[in-house]
């Protein structure tokens, strides 16, 4: 699972439902009608040169007052990890000395902690003295109590719910609270469709629980829930189905650019040399690699014979 691409995705759908979840305050000063995406923001991470890109970059006005834009940066980790202080700090200072705007940076771990809602630090210093001291805010999904935002007036909440924890609960039960309350949402079938995506995806069930899931569906008062989950996988077998026919274009324009350049290499062949034999033409024929069929193409400038290609 490409947990960045995906929650990049959810996250644009969803940006001022995940604000004001869990960060209603600072949700409340912001503009959030209107926030515009920063998606191709790359830059070099000094000194090392290799190139940085944030998962998920938002440029939003403040409200009231003097009106200010800010940027929020949200960087999606699969896993908690002891060195992603020290890379958030890196992100802010690149963000910051580019666009000379306040940064609100936010760090969403999808598991292994249990901190849930907390401000880390990452300390610079020399020679025994601090210099400056980072914080940011984090989301610790896996630390928090599912109980407690499941039942919330918050599109995206059903759906993170699924990545905290259950409590008592089994999971197959609250796999279906968290569905169930994705199934009564108002809005269009692709947006439950994606909340529904994480729920299936992040609260996966053994063979035991999925059975018992399936067993509660069929109950009357779990109808809805079940054609939701009907329609997500008509969606699913759609996306696959257009990424399959992507890929068979591509496919087939590699194909397309192999088979022109045997034919212009058997052309020139002709052109330099006169008649080719049926074995060197069904050499030519057969090759299928375009690297291959590059270096004929440059060594025909300066090959005397046929023999001198290689194909004889």
């Amino acid at each position: 699972m490409d947990h960045d691409s995906f929650f990049k995705t959810l996250l644009q759908e969803f940006f001022a439902d995940f604000l004001r979840l869990f960060y209603p305050a600072k949700a409340a000063r912001l503009d959030l009608r209107a926030v515009r995406f920063r998606d191709k923001e790359v830059f070099t991470d000094l000194p090392r040169g290799k190139k940085r890109f944030p998962d998920l970059l938002a440029e939003v006005r403040t409200k009231g007052g003097e009106r200010e834009l800010i940027l929020v940066h949200i960087e999606i980790e699969g896993t908690a990890r002891a060195s992603f202080e020290a890379r958030m700090f890196r992100y802010y200072l690149a963000l910051r000395l580019r666009h000379d705007r306040p940064v609100f940076p936010i760090a969403l771990v999808l598991k292994g902690t249990r901190r849930g809602l907390d401000r880390p630090v990452h300390r610079e210093g020399v020679l025994g003295d601090e210099v400056c001291a980072f914080r940011f805010w984090r989301v610790g999904l896996s630390g928090l109590p599912g109980s407690r935002y499941v039942g919330r007036d918050n599109a995206l909440a059903p759906a993170l719910a699924a990545l905290m924890r259950p409590g008592t609960r089994p999971r197959a039960t609250w796999k279906l609270e968290c569905a169930r309350r994705i199934a009564r949402l108002r809005g269009s079938e692709a947006r439950k469709g994606l909340l529904l995506d994480c729920v299936e995806t992040y609260l996966p069930l053994s063979e035991t629980e999925e059975a018992r899931y399936n067993q509660l569906l069929r109950e009357e008062d779990n109808r809805e829930v079940l054609v939701m989950r009907k329609t997500w996988s008509e969606q699913i077998m759609e996306r696959g189905e257009k990424r399959g026919e992507k890929r068979g274009e591509k496919r087939g324009k590699e194909i397309g650019r192999t088979e022109a350049k045997r034919q212009t290499l058997l052309r020139l062949l002709r052109a330099k040399f006169g008649a080719v034999s049926d074995e060197v033409a069904r050499r030519v024929e057969a090759e299928a690699d375009i690297a291959r069929l590059d270096a004929l193409l440059e060594r025909i400038l300066t090959a005397a014979s046929i023999d001198e290609m290689g194909l004889a």
